[in-house]
Parts: structure tokens; C-alpha cells; sequence
């Protein structure tokens, strides 16, 4: 079952209410005709339980903190100045959580702004994601679990059975290079964190010296100062980690899917074993479990400059 929370103008509250959402539960069909009365969908659609205006923001975060998608419906008043500052604020908490992004428009209606973003690469404002149909939504909910992905080309999807065996080597060497980039990714992960180690023991190492090299009050402002210099570095070390834990995952994702094409399914299998073995435990990460070491130091940082600056002041004001 997929969280979603659905980000909508008021105007759109019965349209979404009584249709939108109870097609992606599967209780009624694409037609509005009833289904299954509890739905046979694989989509939760998360709603706001306050009601009270002051407590919108807060409740609204809490909702697309728990999403792990978010459907923007684009309606006639969509585009308004005034659904800048709800819809197009929960559209930019989404992009900030990293939430799944799916867009359907109820009309031709224009794209509002604030479903554009500016390229980092090309410096051009796009869209932040591509407009479906209601259909096509449904159908990535429902496999949201696996990855609704077209990864094979064009040409490659309106080829004959026959002529798709004859690329069979082809599939499984880019298989290969792909599954390779994987495990290079692995390895670049393990070259970071040596590298951040190394910069943290070298930074407790030159406070030690330069501690002994100076007096009071400049002993506070080097540790100050390099505490500061730490915490920066430890945010960063953590950022990197996400950043690598978000490409594994993908990464993973797409192998899923190219197994689908190849006789055994290797990595779901050794998940499904694994998961076996885990017997209902919590499974905790790579990414989860590297992120405890700039954690650490982090804390230990933050630590020492609370101190650092408490006992700064005592001394300033004796």
C-alpha cells in the first residue's frame, strides 16, 4: 500500500473526492462506475485531519513527511497568485522531502509556475514532472513496489520475439557494464568516507597542537573556529552519503527491472532471503549505517563549541 497525498485547489475538493481518489483505491473504474466498495487499489490517500486553517501548514507537512508520493491536480484556478502561496508551497515541500511527483491536469489548463524549477545543468526552467493521464497514474501506484519504469527503447519494445532473442547477448552485457557501475559506486562510497576520517582525526590532531602553541582567550577562538570548520564538514559528508545512498538505490531499481528479461532474478531473490533471515527485524541500511560516523563527530563538535563558547563567556564577564 503507497501513501499518497494529493495537493489540489479548493474548487477541485469534489472533482478530487469523488473521483480522483476513489480510482486510485480501486473502488471505482475510470468510467465512475463502483468496483469494490474498500477498494482494490495499492493507493492510501492521506488526508489532513485538523480542518482548522492556523494548524494547515504544520498538519499539511506532517501528511507529505509520511507520502511516499505526491499528485499535483492542475484545475482552472490553478494558477492563481493566491494557490502560489498553498499549493504551490506544498509542491515545493515535497520537492524539499524528496517525494515522488505525479501531475494531472482536470482541462488544458496551463502549467502553473511553481511546477517549473531551473535547471541546474541547462540553467532553463522545466517542469519539476511530466503531466499523465489518470490511468497512467494508477498504474505506477500500483507498481510503485518494482519500479513503473519504460527503460527499454523505442525500437526495442516493437520488436518481434525472435528478433528480440537475437539481442539477448546484448541485454545481458549491458547488464553487466550496469551492475559493474553498482559496485563501483560501492567503492566510491568506502574512498569518502576514508577521506572525511582522515580530514576529522587530522583536524583533532591540529587542535591538539595548536592548543599547546597558544594561550587564553585564543585557545577559545581555535576551538570555536574549529569546531565550526567540522560540523560544515560533517553536514557535508552526510549530504554526500544521501546523495549516494538515493544513486544506489536507483541503480538497483533498474537492475530489478532487467533481471525481469533474464532468467534468474538474483538481487530479488537475495533480498527475499535476506528478509527471511532478518525475521521481522528492522533491516538498517548502508547509507543509514555510514551516516552514524559524521553523526558522531558531528556531535562530538557541537559538543565542544557549546562548551567552548559557555566557558568563553564565564571568562569575558569575570
Amino acid at each position: 500500500m503507497i501513501d499518497v497525498f494529493i495537493v489540489h485547489s479548493g474548487k477541485d475538493y469534489d472533482r478530487v473526492q469523488t473521483f480522483i481518489a476513489p480510482f486510485l483505491e480501486g473502488k471505482i473504474d475510470i468510467k465512475g462506475e463502483s468496483l469494490y466498495p474498500n477498494g482494490d487499489g495499492n493507493a492510501n490517500i492521506l488526508t489532513l485531519k485538523s480542518g482548522k486553517e492556523s494548524d494547515w501548514k504544520k498538519d499539511t507537512l506532517k501528511v507529505i513527511k509520511m507520502a511516499q508520493m505526491v499528485l499535483v491536480v492542475i484545475g482552472s484556478d490553478s494558477c492563481d497568485q493566491k494557490k502560489k502561496k498553498t499549493m504551490g508551497w506544498e509542491v515545493q515541500q515535497a520537492l524539499k522531502y524528496n517525494k515522488q511527483l505525479m501531475v494531472i491536469n482536470l482541462g488544458d489548463y496551463a502549467m502553473p509556475e511553481y511546477l517549473t524549477a531551473v535547471d541546474r545543468f541547462t540553467k532553463q526552467k522545466r517542469p519539476v514532472a511530466e503531466q499523465q493521464d489518470l490511468t497512467e497514474v494508477k498504474k505506477r501506484i500500483d507498481n510503485y513496489a518494482k519500479g513503473y519504469y519504460n527503460i527499454f527503447s523505442d525500437k526495442y519494445k516493437t520488436m518481434q520475439s525472435d528478433e528480440r532473442k537475437s539481442h539477448s547477448g546484448e541485454l545481458l552485457d549491458q547488464y553487466k557494464l550496469f551492475q559493474k557501475t553498482s559496485e563501483d559506486l560501492v567503492a566510491r562510497r568506502q574512498t569518502v568516507n576514508s577521506f572525511y576520517i582522515s580530514v576529522n582525526g587530522a583536524m583533532v590532531t591540529l587542535v591538539g597542537v595548536v592548543m599547546g602553541l597558544v594561550e587564553m582567550p585564543a585557545k577559545i577562538y581555535v576551538l570555536v573556529f574549529m569546531c565550526i570548520v567540522g560540523i560544515i564538514l560533517d553536514m557535508s559528508w552526510i549530504s554526500i552519503l544521501e546523495s549516494y545512498g538515493m544513486l544506489n538505490s536507483a541503480k538497483m531499481k533498474v537492475i530489478r527491472l532487467l533481471e525481469e528479461q533474464l532468467p534468474v532474478l538474483l538481487y530479488d531473490s537475495e533480498w527475499k532471503v535476506m528478509s527471511d533471515k532478518l525475521n521481522n527485524r528492522k533491516y538498517v541500511s548502508f547509507t543509514d549505517s555510514e551516516k552514524r560516523i559524521p553523526k558522531i563527530f558531528a556531535f562530538i563538535y557541537s559538543t565542544v563549541l557549546i562548551i567552548s563558547l559557555i566557558y568563553g563567556l564565564i571568562c569575558y564577564f569575570q
